[in-house]
């Protein structure tokens, strides 16, 4: 009876494992970052086996110094999905320094 309810109780944690491993969302990381003209473009691959909406903070600092622009866009991810996201940026000229910061979940 004891060796029953302690196998019972493995079937359990590994179900368990199992189902919050699918229920975790994306595990964004950045690949590439860059600007090509006024458009902002992030490479993002979800590493994990999850899916769900993220959110790209654009940070473009201008080369010749001043206030830095911002542009936020959403995207949803699905397992092992590498995508391109990309977002006009108004003021933006190209020439700026891209830096972009991943959030899951969005805020």
């Amino acid at each position: 009876m004891k060796r029953a309810i302690a196998v019972l109780a493995a079937v359990w944690i590994v179900a368990g494992i199992g189902y919050a491993r699918g229920c975790t969302g994306p595990k964004p990381e950045l690949v590439s970052a860059r600007m090509r003209g006024p458009i902002a473009e992030a490479v993002v691959r979800n590493a994990g086996s999850g899916e769900g909406q993220i959110q790209i903070d654009f940070r473009l600092r201008p080369r010749a110094g001043g206030a830095p622009l911002l542009h936020s866009e959403k995207a949803t991810l699905r397992p092992r999905e590498t995508a391109r996201i990309e977002a006009r940026v108004d003021g933006a000229r190209g020439d700026e320094q891209v830096e972009v910061e991943l959030d899951y979940p969005p805020r």
